[in-house]
């Protein structure tokens, strides 16, 4: 994404708003040559959430710092402001840009001299609130700026609506904005000669001209045509197109659990991906019901219990976003706070060991209990131990007997784990796979710690819909999995897909196409 660009005609000077800071704490480095500033009640913004739990409060407190190192040693009032107020601090940065922090002499002095002031003040009636105070800031700004274009720049949306009606230029901060105008196209379509097609079938793959494919990016996948039959196929690099791993009628059985069929050729392509050992990051967008999150979890238990044992254990998790009213504190262990949250991963095991014997909950023997293996040795003669047990048969009389859920056995033995975002930071995670569901709810910020913690013969998973964003400060375009597949996009060890087709319901599919 190309970074905003300074006009030769008259310097810029950007106003930041908290959310921005937030949103990207390495912002102050994006704007090339231009003017920051930052108004001081931004400041007190960010103190207020300085304590806060997970990223938000790890922004806010980098930015404290890096603020706190520019200006540490030498402090100056910028040329432009001198004689209008000392109220301002300024230093240069290493792009060439210059930042300043803005008090607002208006607020210090009681100026009734000025116009945007009083325009502001008619406007918005409670001048106490931060929003309103920061609107000040930039009429200020453009009263002793004159020969400066004075930007606000916000990710609020209220906030952009106020400072548009009260004639501002207002701008989204948009280095993390991904640069496609289209998302959830699916994938593209190449057409070929019969010829090629047909080598293609015999021999699973096909070499073609770079002209033929020069606007595909590696591990991009695609459908392959002749103009009248057609086959999905991905692009390795270098004019080479190459079969799905899986052919149309072959399912993957996962152990313990059921036989899973691919529905479309887009679940093929999507499962090619997962079980590709050299991809290590698969992002996959799709509307809800296109079976992203079955099958991601079906191919990432596979490669956990299969004889291959490729990874030791599967993490998944998802970015605690509410939908409506905050239902507060939940009690209990990290597992049962983290259950609402991940109902629809325990509805998916549901599916997937739904052939399996619901056993009921033994009666644990006094002083001892289960360990979580991580040998894969140890745990597969665990596993099979407890597969000869016989399942007890049901007793309606003894009400205190619990039943067990058929998936239980992945959490007995450390299997799956539930992870929170919140405590992701610092650690490693080797022989791992990693499911992020609901990613569009992630920030840049976000996805980048996540995808920067896996360590050697890991691999991550973002699943989401761009369009089902939740959280105040993202939309389809700047959200954390959008931001990742565009960045990420064209290398080795990546691949992206796009699902558009669903396969939960026929109410499901009209739904999340109509409504």
């Amino acid at each position: 994404m190309p970074k905003q660009k300074s006009t030769k005609t008259k310097d810029k000077i950007f106003v930041l708003d908290t959310n921005v800071l937030l949103h990207d704490p390495q912002c102050l480095h994006k704007f090339e040559e231009n003017t920051l500033a930052i108004p001081v009640e931004v400041l007190e913004e960010l103190d207020r959430k300085k304590s806060a739990p997970g990223e938000l409060g790890f922004a806010a407190r980098k930015i404290h710092r890096d603020l706190r190192a520019l200006f540490d040693d030498e402090l100056a009032v910028p040329p432009e402001m001198k004689g209008k107020g000392s109220s301002a601090l300024s230093r240069d940065l290493a792009n060439g840009g210059r930042l300043i922090v803005v008090i607002n002499d208006y607020f210090v002095s009681g100026d009734p001299a000025s116009e945007g002031m009083n325009r502001l003040k008619a406007t918005l009636v409670d001048m106490e609130k931060m929003d309103s105070r920061i609107l000040a800031s930039v009429f200020f700004l453009k009263e002793v700026c004159e020969d400066s274009r004075v930007i606000l720049v916000t990710k609020d949306a209220n906030m952009a609506l106020k400072g548009i009606a009260l004639g501002l230029e207002v701008q989204d901060y948009m280095n993390d904005k991904v640069t496609t105008t289209k998302i959830g196209g699916g994938c593209k379509t190449l057409t070929i000669d019969k010829e090629d097609y047909q080598r293609y079938i015999e021999e699973h793959g096909v070499d073609l001209s770079p002209e033929q494919t020069s606007h595909l990016f590696i591990n991009e996948y695609i459908y392959l045509s002749d103009g009248e039959n057609v086959e999905p196929a991905r692009y390795r690099g270098d004019g080479q197109i190459e079969a799905l791993i899986l052919g149309n009628e072959v399912g993957i059985k996962i152990p313990k659990g059921i036989k899973i069929h691919p529905l479309n050729d887009e679940q093929r392509m999507l499962m090619d991906a997962i079980l590709d050992e050299d991809i290590k990051l698969v992002t996959c967008c799709g509307k809800a019901g296109t079976g992203k999150t079955l099958v991601s979890i079906a191919m990432a238990l596979y490669q956990t219990l299969g004889d291959d044992n490729l990874y030791e254990r599967v993490f998944i998790t998802r970015p605690l976003v509410h939908i409506g009213k905050d239902t507060g504190a939940l009690p209990g262990t990290l597992d049962e706070k983290m259950a609402p949250y991940i109902a629809p991963f325990y509805d998916n095991l549901e599916v997937l060991f739904s052939n399996r014997k619901v056993a009921k909950e033994p009666e644990p023997e006094t002083g001892t209990h289960i360990d979580r293996i991580t040998s894969n040795r140890k745990r597969k003669k665990a596993m099979a131990k407890l597969a000869k047990q016989p399942a007890q048969s049901d007793s309606a009389d003894d009400e205190s007997t619990k039943t067990r859920k058929p998936y239980q056995f992945l959490f007995d033995f450390g299997i799956v784990e539930v992870e929170a975002m919140t405590f992701i930071r610092g650690r490693s995670l080797a022989n791992t796979i990693f499911i992020i569901d609901e990613a569009q709810n992630l920030t840049p910020h976000e996805a980048k710690t996540v995808v920067s913690r896996m360590a050697e013969g890991s691999k991550v998973i973002l699943l989401g819909d761009p369009y089902q964003v939740d959280s105040m400060f993202l939309d389809a375009w700047s959200n954390g999995l959008v931001h990742t597949a565009q960045r990420l996009k064209g290398t080795e060890i990546t691949a992206h897909l796009e699902l558009v087709t669903g396969v939960r319901s026929e109410l499901a599919e009209l739904a999340a196409d109509l409504l």
